[in-house]
């Protein structure tokens, strides 16, 4: 007797999984690298089987997200909900205005209203408002910066249980690397990096940074500083690093003489944002310390507190309207249930002011 096809197989365990409650509906299931690893076969059989399981209606695909189990109620599903969930860290200052506004013309023009909330950077508001959305099921989709990206975070899977209902998500500005979703982004790699080489151009050397701890911006941020130094031929000092969590920068000021004393003889500092430059001038201007004659700064996402500083802050530019237009017309394809980029990367672009000086004698 002929053994069965590998894909069968992998179909018939998958089945008995639901049948004894190892899945259950609504649960993500296997990812296509586990099964292909714990079946030794390769990625064609398991989609084959997977195609299977589709087409038997016991599981079925979130695009950007992943296969679940498919639900025996139907109720489970949004229906024809023109609401869409726009979750930011913060509403009102910085960058957040506009990328908002982008978002909320692009998907007005589809019909679309926009249930905004923000949460602080706090996990536990995070937490609040997917339970919330869980809740209420009445949200056709939903873009959300997450919350300290760079931290493990206990709300993973509430954004599972919401793809497992059929809700579309797309991570703005930074992203859960657990989890399969679309993601519109900076090259935050690329903007640290091309700070650092702007300073190294201006005959800088010693270059001080200081950088966000618990968001994943701020370390891809790191990576790029130290990519431009490593290929200047520059030594690479973790004294020269100050790095700081999201409840810190509301203190900077207080903490001046903190970063006063990490000067280390420094010449130059690229800050993870335009507000963390922007208070590093006010603390060296508090020390006598001038901008740019004595030390020079550069920031990231060009934002209007860039202009606001006697010395107006050279940066790298951030395309937020860009960000907002892509990641709510990438939320609008998936709720169509259209192709969708599983990523948008955004490049950063230098905005040359007075903050940065030479060093080339």
């Amino acid at each position: 007797m002929c053994a069965q096809p590998k894909y069968i197989e992998i179909f018939e365990w998958i089945k008995q999984q639901i049948d004894i409650g190892n899945l259950k509906p609504g649960e993500r299931m296997y990812s296509e690298k586990e099964l292909v690893e714990l079946f030794s076969v390769s990625r064609q059989t398991v989609r084959h089987a997977i195609s299977k399981l589709e087409y038997e209606d016991i599981v079925v695909k979130r695009r950007g997200s992943g296969t679940y189990i498919r639900k025996a109620d139907s109720g489970a599903e949004p229906s024809g909900s023109m609401q869409i969930a726009v979750v930011t860290t913060y509403v009102d200052d910085y960058i957040f205005p506009r990328i908002i506004q982008e978002i909320q013309h692009t998907i007005a023009r589809e019909g679309y209203m926009m249930q905004l909330m923000f949460t602080n950077n706090s996990v536990e508001k995070e937490r609040e408002i997917l339970n919330q959305l869980i809740e209420e099921n009445n949200v056709a989709g939903m873009i959300i910066e997450p919350t300290k990206s760079a931290l493990p975070n206990p709300n993973i899977p509430l954004f599972e249980k919401l793809a497992g209902r059929g809700v579309p998500v797309v991570f703005l500005n930074s992203y859960y690397p657990q989890l399969e979703v679309p993601r519109v982004v900076l090259d935050d790699i690329l903007a640290g990096k091309l700070a650092t080489k702007y300073l190294i151009s201006k005959g800088h050397k010693n270059i001080g940074a200081i950088f966000k701890s618990d968001d994943g911006q701020g370390l891809r941020r790191y990576y790029g500083y130290v990519e431009a130094l490593l290929e200047a031929g520059l030594s690479f000092r973790e004294s020269h690093i100050i790095w700081v969590s999201t409840e810190d920068i509301s203190h900077m000021k207080q903490d001046g003489d903190r970063y006063f004393n990490r000067m280390n003889g420094n010449t130059a500092y690229v800050c993870y944002n335009d507000k963390i430059a922007y208070e590093l001038m006010q603390i060296y201007s508090s020390h006598h310390i001038s901008v740019p004659e004595d030390i020079s700064i550069v920031g990231i996402d060009d934002a209007d507190i860039a202009k606001r500083s006697r010395v107006m802050l050279t940066t790298m530019k951030n395309p937020v309207r860009e960000l907002g237009r892509e990641a709510a017309t990438i939320i609008l394809n998936m709720i169509r249930g259209e192709e969708a980029a599983m990523s948008y990367e955004a490049v950063p672009v230098l905005i040359e002011r007075d903050s940065v000086g030479s060093k080339i004698s």
